[in-house]
Formats: C-alpha cells, sequence, structure tokens
C-alpha cells in the first residue's frame, strides 16, 4: 500500500476544517505540534491502494516565522517530511491568499491550490478564470465547497497524482540587487533536499532557522553589502510578493454587473451590518442574542437533563439489591459520577458547542465579536483579547495559549487574569445542570448576572494597576451564509470529543474515589479542616468535596454533589445555597489543567499567585453575596 502525507494549508477561517471533514468526516486527531502549545489536526483515509494522511496545519497568512503558528507551519512543510500541500485559499480575497502560494511554491513544495466560497464570488459579480489561473502558477486549480462536497472528488484524483505535478512552477522575480544577493547566499549553501533560492530567500528575510543550512554564516554579511538601497530587505521581498500576487489576481479576476435580485440580498445583508455593528444598537443586539441563546441552552439543556437523568436513576436503583457488597457500592458511585456526567454535562456542553458552531458558520460570531471590543476597551483591554476571552466559553486552556495573538506579556497576563469570570463549557453546566435544574431559571441567570458583576469589579481594579495602550481589532467579517446542519454537527463532535474521551473517565474515577473515603471513613478527615469554608458560603460541611473535586476538573463538580447529596438537591439544599454553590464553584480558574496551561505561558509563581488569589476572591465574593442576600 502506498502512503502519503498531504498538508492542509490556508489562512484563518478560510474552509480548512470544513474540507478536512469533506475529506475524512469527524473521524480526526487533536493534539498540540512537539515541542509547541499550537494545535494540528490529523486524519487518515483509505483511497484504493493508496493511504493519505491529511494534517490541518494552523490558519496564518504567511510562513514568514513571526508567530508560533506561522513557525509551526514552516516546520510541518520542511520537517514533516510531507509528499505535497493543498493550499485552501478563499476565492473573495484571492490577493491574499495568493501571497502564501508563492511563498510555498518557491519551496518547490508539490502544491494543489483549493479555491473555496467560490458561489460567494459570484454572488458579489467576480468571475475567476480558474484555468489561466492555473496556465500562470502552472499548479493545479480547483474550485470546491468542502459544505456540498463540490469538487471534492476531483480534489482527491489530484491528491493521488501530487507527485507527478511539473516541476515547472512560477517564480517571483525581484530586483536585481536582491537577485544578487540571493545569488550569492545560494553559492554558500550546503546540499539539501530544499531549494537553494528559497533558503536564501528566508535567509535574506531573517529566518535563522535556516542558517544551518549554510557553510559560512559571513556571506549573510557580504550578500547584504550590495543591498543598500534595501535596508530593509525583508519588507522588500514582502512587497515584491504582495505584488505579483495582486498582479495575477487581477489578471484572472472579471468583475462583472450583478443583477437586481443580487443587488437587493447584497443591501438585505448591509442593512442588517447596520444594525449590528452600530454604536448603539450593535451592542445591544448582541447582548440580546446572548441572552436568547443562553436561554435555549437552559431551556433545551433542562428537557434533555430531565429525561436522562430519570434513566439513569431507573439504571441506578437496579444495583440497589447488591448495596450491601463493598465492591457494588463503589461501583454504584462510579456509575453515580458517569450518570452525573451524561445526564448533566453532556447535554449543555454538546448543545453549546452547537450554537457556537451555528452562530459561526451563519457570519454572526465576528460581528458580535466587533461589538464585545468596544466594551472590553472601557475594561483597559485591547481589542484583540476578545479572540481568547470568546475561545474561554469554551475552554480555558486553548483559551490561554491564545493569549498570545496580543503584543505584550502584561496584555496577555492581564487578559488571562479574567479567564476566572468566563465560564468555560463545564461552567456553563454546572450554572445550567445545577443551578437551573435544581433552582430554576432566574437562579441560574443570577449566577451569570453575579459572575459579571464579580468580573467588572475585578477588571477595573486592575485597570488601576495596570496600564495597557488600547490597540484596534483587526477582524475579517464574513458574509452571511446558510449553515450546512451536517458541519456544524461534525464540528460539534469534534470540539466535544475530549470530554467524551477523557472528561467521562475521570467522572467515574471521581465517583470511585469518593466511594472508596465513604466505606473507609476517611471524608472527615477533608471535611473537617475545610468545615470553615463552607460555614462562609453557608454550605454543608460536605460540599467542600465537590468544590475540591472541582479543581482537579470542572466537569466533577456535579456528579461529585449528586454523589455527596444525592439526586434530590433540591431538598438537601435552599435556593439560596444552590446558588451560592454556583458561585462558588464557578468564580476562579476553572481546573488543575487550566493551571498547567497559565505555568507553561507565564511562569510557575505568577500563574499560582493568580489561581490563589481568584479562588481566594471567588469564596470571599461567594460568601459575602450569601450574607447580603441573606439580609433580604
Amino acid at each position: 500500500m502506498k502512503n502519503l502525507k498531504i498538508l492542509l494549508i490556508g489562512q484563518p477561517n478560510v474552509g480548512k476544517s470544513s474540507l478536512l471533514n469533506a475529506l475524512v468526516g469527524p473521524r480526526v486527531t487533536v493534539s498540540n505540534y512537539p515541542g509547541t502549545t499550537v494545535e494540528v489536526t490529523k486524519a487518515k483515509k483509505k483511497i484504493n491502494n493508496t493511504e493519505i494522511e491529511f494534517v490541518d496545519t494552523p490558519g496564518t497568512y504567511s510562513i514568514s516565522d513571526r508567530s508560533e503558528e506561522e513557525k509551526v507551519t514552516e516546520r510541518a512543510l520542511f520537517e514533516e517530511e510531507a509528499d505535497g500541500a493543498i493550499i485552501i485559499a478563499d476565492a473573495i480575497s484571492l490577493e491574499r491568499s495568493l501571497y502564501m502560494t508563492l511563498q510555498i511554491l518557491e519551496a518547490h513544495v508539490p502544491t494543489v491550490l483549493a479555491l473555496n466560497f467560490v458561489e460567494d464570488t459570484k454572488k458579489r459579480g467576480i468571475e475567476i478564470d480558474y484555468e489561466k489561473l492555473e496556465k500562470i502558477l502552472h499548479i493545479p486549480v480547483i474550485p470546491m465547497n468542502p459544505l456540498t462536497k463540490k469538487g471534492i472528488d476531483k480534489l482527491v484524483d489530484t491528491v493521488l497524482k501530487i507527485k507527478k505535478i511539473s516541476k515547472r512552477i512560477f517564480t517571483v522575480k525581484y530586483d536585481d540587487d536582491i537577485e544578487r544577493a540571493i545569488n550569492k547566499i545560494s553559492s554558500q549553501i550546503k546540499k539539501t533536499s530544499i531549494p537553494k533560492r528559497f533558503i536564501a530567500l528566508r535567509v535574506l528575510e531573517g529566518d535563522e532557522d535556516f542558517h544551518k543550512y549554510l557553510k559560512d554564516e559571513r556571506v549573510i554579511g557580504d550578500a547584504k553589502e550590495s543591498l543598500k538601497d534595501h535596508p530593509k530587505v525583508a519588507e522588500d521581498i514582502s512587497i515584491t510578493r504582495y505584488g505579483t500576487a495582486s498582479f495575477i489576481a487581477e489578471k484572472v479576476t472579471q468583475i462583472t454587473s450583478l443583477g437586481k435580485e443580487k443587488i437587493g440580498k447584497e443591501k438585505f445583508e448591509e442593512k442588517i451590518d447596520r444594525v449590528l455593528l452600530h454604536k448603539t444598537w450593535g451592542p445591544l443586539t448582541t447582548g440580546l442574542f446572548l441572552f436568547a441563546i443562553f436561554g435555549i441552552l437552559l431551556y433545551l439543556g433542562n428537557l434533555i437533563q430531565g429525561v436522562l437523568m430519570s434513566s439513569t436513576e431507573i439504571l441506578l436503583s437496579s444495583f440497589g439489591a447488591v448495596e450491601h457488597s463493598i465492591i457494588a457500592m463503589i461501583l454504584v458511585q462510579g456509575l453515580t459520577g458517569l450518570a452525573a456526567g451524561v445526564s448533566i454535562a453532556l447535554p449543555y456542553v454538546f448543545l453549546f458547542y452547537l450554537l457556537l458552531g451555528l452562530l459561526e458558520d451563519i457570519g454572526l460570531l465576528s460581528r458580535f465579536i466587533v461589538n464585545a471590543e468596544r466594551f472590553l476597551k472601557k475594561l483597559g483591554l485591547p481589542g484583540k483579547s476578545f479572540i481568547p476571552l470568546a475561545l474561554g466559553l469554551g475552554c480555558t486552556a486553548p483559551a490561554t495559549r491564545a493569549t498570545r495573538v496580543l503584543s505584550s506579556k502584561k496584555e496577555q497576563f492581564h487578559t488571562a487574569s479574567l479567564f476566572a469570570f468566563v465560564p468555560c463549557s463545564s461552567r456553563i453546566a454546572i450554572i445550567m445542570g445545577i443551578v437551573g435544574f435544581y433552582g430554576g431559571i432566574k437562579l441560574a441567570f443570577s449566577v451569570f448576572a453575579t459572575l459579571l458583576v464579580a468580573g467588572l469589579i475585578w477588571a477595573f481594579g486592575i485597570k488601576k494597576v495596570i496600564h495597557i495602550k488600547s490597540e484596534p481589532l483587526l477582524l475579517e467579517l464574513p458574509p452571511y451564509r446558510k449553515p450546512l446542519v451536517k458541519n456544524v454537527l461534525a464540528k460539534s463532535w469534534i470540539r466535544m470529543k475530549d470530554f467524551v474521551y477523557i472528561v467521562m473517565p475521570l467522572l467515574v474515577i471521581g465517583g470511585i474515589a469518593y466511594g472508596i473515603l465513604e466505606i473507609l471513613g476517611l471524608t472527615n478527615i477533608i471535611v473537617g479542616p475545610l468545615s470553615p469554608i463552607t460555614a462562609w458560603l453557608g454550605l454543608p460541611a460536605v460540599t467542600i468535596i465537590p468544590l475540591a473535586f472541582g479543581f482537579l476538573q470542572k466537569d466533577l463538580t456535579g456528579a461529585m454533589l449528586l454523589s455527596v447529596l444525592g439526586s434530590k438537591i433540591s431538598l438537601a439544599l435552599t435556593p439560596l445555597q444552590i446558588y451560592t454553590f454556583g458561585i462558588a464553584s464557578t468564580i476562579g480558574i476553572p481546573c488543575i489543567i487550566a493551571l498547567g496551561m497559565f505555568i507553561k505561558e507565564f511562569g510557575f509563581k505568577k500563574a499560582v499567585a493568580l489561581t490563589v488569589s481568584s479562588i481566594i476572591y471567588g469564596l470571599l465574593f461567594a460568601g459575602l453575596v450569601w450574607r447580603i442576600v441573606s439580609i433580604f
């Protein structure tokens, strides 16, 4: 059997994940690239007598070694021994996509150019001559739509023949002085499979990773002596590439007049944007949308949870006859943890990712980001900080890594400190599945409101200490699109796979651990010393166990609460206590995994200091709120 390794490369939001799903389905593995915190997605597919491994690299606009994502893409190209690359280009902004295409062609990597969003270009009156583009670049150019599978079969057939793609490809011609410098450096390059011209260009662009290919690094100084007219040679190389990309795009693109119906649709979309991006109506509309989304999440989640809770209770009751057996008692506790995960956390986690995928595919999410960015400025945060904060609604660990989009460590740490108040999917499950289900909708929204107030007090307090210069948020607004249900479901499954494969077993282990502690009579050893905390919170002493387990993994909180109090939580706790428990379990750095990511990004001292201070702040805030509400 033949083996092929193909890289999927493209700018952010260009449809790489959708293409991977169209090629192989949702059976993918997500992992960090070796030595980095940047995630790559891999999947394999057997076609005839060939097994193809597709590697979805992080979204990036170039391979210029400026960001972690660019470094990973560059390393994947030259260290992964890939057989070729599919460059996914946005047909709407062809010029921008061609810049990276030209870079990769300079490396003589066998390449297929897949043009996405071709239907959108036609709607906008843009016609692209694909055959002409193919002749200019000397590589296959395939218009496709991964959502409808248009062009996918042709793309796969082309990939199977990728090694036969002609070596005669388009080459960017630079200024005479730069070309002489390229030739001078090329003469001092060791024997390697990477083209000498490409290595010389990377060296001139300041990529030190390519210095290892030089026989003598002094040649760099000699080459730069002839570049007196190019004091910023890396910029000049980029300008030439952009100019070439623009020239090619202009050659193959033709603008046609739109019909009355299409113009009407364009104007309708513009009217929507006038509201959603308005300085006053935009934030208000965004707030109402988010309120409605959480309402839907709570309502549907409660319905599903009710059905699942009834089913799991019937299942667990069947073990009642053998409860006198120690093994059976431990097993019941393990199953209780699993049942809590299935019935409490799973409905809300999946529904959350489902709604997030819908907003993303429709094109609303980026509009909401623009509106939220205006609010963040008032908190002293840069506009870009909304990107990691929005990711925090899914999981704090990747959101912490995403703070790297910010320009300084001060900005990164300031933004990361607010993750204590951004409810991740696991904390949303606690608020919806425990507070909402047992205390009611009003109580769940009260917890969200309290989180917001606590976060604002924290943010304005830090703003007084850390002064950060505000930067504008540069964000591309995609056109409005009709979402494809199959694609949204696939994305939701990929995002929540870790919950099913990692968190579910942890819920069982947590339940078994509590069962063993209960049988051995060791629960008082944990509960006793920490009882002042629960006394401050106005909660039963035993609730310290789910709070403690929750720091190991937030999804354990609900499961352990059921383990210690039973399924009739509304009888064991008053509505005020349910509310206080919700606040205490959600404010703070969410879990030990997030702490590990904090240590990796900001160092041990800063990470531990932030984690401890946020937990203390959360407990103090919850206790104060309990006392204030108790008075009234």
